[in-house]
This record gives structure tokens, C-alpha cells and sequence, in this order.
């Protein structure tokens, strides 16, 4: 196996989304909105607290091929789901509040959008899932748009701080948890390269598939080997694919990632026969990369490999740069070959 440690972390460093400038920048715009929200919501609206959720607070964030930068954001409105039996009610308000000539912002079935542009384009966004407790003392979450049937106008029983929780908790030991989170960017990232359009699987579904299957890999050196970590993770996902029922009617292939929260969701249930199949070939074809990159000799050769499922953010090093030295074999203990 070569040694590429050096070439994934710095492909790491390069997508990571972290404290930064463009954080610094989504911070701003997210108090913007808050500050218009508790200004221009009507007194008929109660008043509610915000929370950070989503990859911002998770620590899972990958800088967007497109540029759009993104913050999740949860707003808890001091009232019971009763006081809207409509949750798209609610969401107007939002939306109507922090409307300007400055941004676009859009209802979405589970969030409301506000979109700042930059040249006529969207420069960044901020999401607003919108939540009330429950005579249970349950988070409910608004889910509809405005065209939607009143069957699709719901609370659903949500839990994002829980769920935050457990992704930021997978591993006590720091350098498991690094790791942990630098292969679910490495598939952030894939996913971003790899699919256009619709279809992709949610970012969500492959951090909950990394709370899953993924376990960390040290090799018998004891240093991180995220080339192998990630070869087992995309092997233990692929064993998970099974014959199931899907939402376009009959039997197909299917990966059930469940949301290990309430209300226990599958991330994976609206990709449709054709979009499932295409997920798989295409895990397929990285697994198939990482194994032909494992098997080379030389870092250059194996990151050529790579290069072709990440992208070009992840660097090919010159000959120059690299020693043509062999590390030793390293046994596994996950699903590679």
C-alpha cells in the first residue's frame, strides 16, 4: 500500500469548511436574520430561540463546489403545534419577515430558504427549520410548502439536538472522531463530484451512514490510514443493500439509512429504483478506485485514482515529492480486500 496519509489530509484541508472567513461571514448573515425576525414577526407571533444544526454544528462541512455556502439554523417558537394547525401559517410569517430586496427566500418542505445574491447569482443561504413543542415537550418540525395538499402540511416529531449529539459524540477518542469526520467530508465531497442534479443522496444520509458503519482505521503502525478507513466504510455500506420496495412500486434495490432519532426516518426512502441503482454503481466505481489505489506502489499513481472520484482538490504529487519506498502491509479489520 502506498503511503497517500499526507495526500488525503491535505485534501482535507482543502475542502474542509471550517473557522474561517466564509463562517464568519454565514454567523453574520444568520444573526441578520434573526435580529429581522425578532423585529418584524407580528405580536401575534410568539417569540422563539435559535440554535445552530445541520454540518455547521456537527463539524462536517465541506466548502460547496458551487460557492453557495450554507447555515442551518432551528427556530423553537414558545407555542404548541396546536396554535398552527397549518405549519405552513408559521412559515409565511418567517417568510414574509425577513423578505428583502437583498435576498430571495423561498418555502421549502422542510425549511425555509433566504438566499443572498451576488451577481445574480446565490452567494450564500441560510435554512430555517421552523419548530414548536408539543404537549409532550417534543420538538415538532413544520414540513410543507405552499402548494402542498393538507395531507403533505404536518408537524413531524423531530429531535436535531439529540441527533447533534450523536454525531459529535461517535468517538471519545480525538483521534478516531478526527477521522471519523475527515472520511464523512472525503464523501461529502465525492457525493458533490460525483452526481449532478437530482438524485444525490442528503448529505445527512451519509453522515448518519458514517454514525452506521464507519470505524476508524490505525493500521498496526497506529497512525490514521483514511485511505483504508474509507475503503471498509464504502465496503460495509455496499453489504448494505438489500431487495426492497420503492417508492415507484416494486422490488428493487435499496440502502435504508435510519435516522437513529426520532422519528426514525429512512434518508434514503425517495430515491427512486433508478436513482438507488446509481448511488450503488457509483460507490461501486469509488470502492473500485480506493482498492486500485491500496493495490498501487506508488503515492502518484494511487492518487491518480483518487484524483478521478474526489476531484482536483485532491492533489496528484510529482515523482519528485514522493519516496518510491513501500509502507508495510497493513491488515485490515474492516471489510477491505
Amino acid at each position: 500500500m502506498p503511503s497517500v496519509q499526507k495526500q488525503f489530509e491535505d485534501f482535507h484541508s482543502a475542502i474542509c469548511f471550517d473557522e474561517d472567513d466564509e463562517k464568519a461571514t454565514l454567523r453574520e448573515k444568520r444573526d441578520t436574520i434573526v435580529k429581522a425576525l425578532r423585529e418584524k414577526l407580528g405580536a401575534d407571533v410568539p417569540s422563539f430561540v435559535n440554535f445552530n444544526q445541520g454540518s455547521y454544528s456537527m463539524h462536517t462541512g465541506v466548502v460547496p463546489l458551487d460557492g453557495n455556502f450554507d447555515i442551518d439554523v432551528g427556530l423553537i417558537f414558545d407555542c404548541t403545534k396546536d396554535k398552527y394547525p397549518d405549519p405552513v401559517t408559521l412559515k409565511k410569517k418567517v417568510r414574509d419577515a425577513v423578505n428583502s430586496n437583498f435576498r430571495s427566500v423561498l418555502i421549502r418542505r422542510p425549511c425555509v430558504t433566504v438566499n443572498y445574491m451576488s451577481g445574480g447569482e446565490i452567494a450564500y443561504h441560510v435554512d430555517l427549520a421552523i419548530y414548536t413543542k408539543g404537549d409532550d415537550d417534543k420538538l415538532y418540525l413544520a414540513k410543507g410548502k405552499e402548494n402542498s395538499a393538507e395531507e403533505h402540511r404536518i408537524w413531524e416529531v423531530s429531535d436535531p439536538k439529540e441527533l447533534t449529539t450523536r454525531v459529535c459524540g461517535a468517538f471519545e477518542d480525538s483521534d478516531k472522531l478526527a477521522q471519523y469526520r475527515r472520511c464523512i467530508r472525503y464523501l461529502k465531497r465525492w457525493r458533490q463530484v460525483q452526481f449532478q442534479g437530482a438524485g444525490a443522496p442528503l448529505s445527512i444520509a451519509l453522515t448518519v451512514a458514517a454514525l452506521h458503519w464507519f470505524k476508524p482505521n490505525f493500521g498496526t503502525s497506529g497512525k490514521p490510514m483514511d485511505l483504508l478507513a474509507m475503503l471498509d466504510w464504502v465496503n460495509a455500506m455496499l453489504g448494505q443493500f438489500t431487495y426492497g420496495l420503492s417508492q415507484d412500486d416494486g422490488l428493487h434495490l435499496r440502502l435504508k439509512v435510519a435516522l437513529p432519532v426520532e422519528p426514525y426516518s429512512d434518508l434514503m426512502a425517495m430515491r427512486t429504483a433508478t436513482q438507488m441503482k446509481n448511488f450503488k454503481e457509483k460507490l461501486e466505481a469509488l470502492r473500485d478506485a480506493l482498492q486500485k489505489a491500496y493495490d498501487e506502489d506508488l503515492p502518484e499513481d494511487a492518487c491518480k485514482h483518487l484524483k478521478k472520484q474526489f476531484g482536483d482538490d485532491f492533489k496528484v504529487p510529482e515523482k519528485s515529492e514522493t519516496a518510491r519506498a513501500v509502507s508495510p502491509a497493513v491488515i485490515s479489520t474492516g471489510n477491505s480486500a
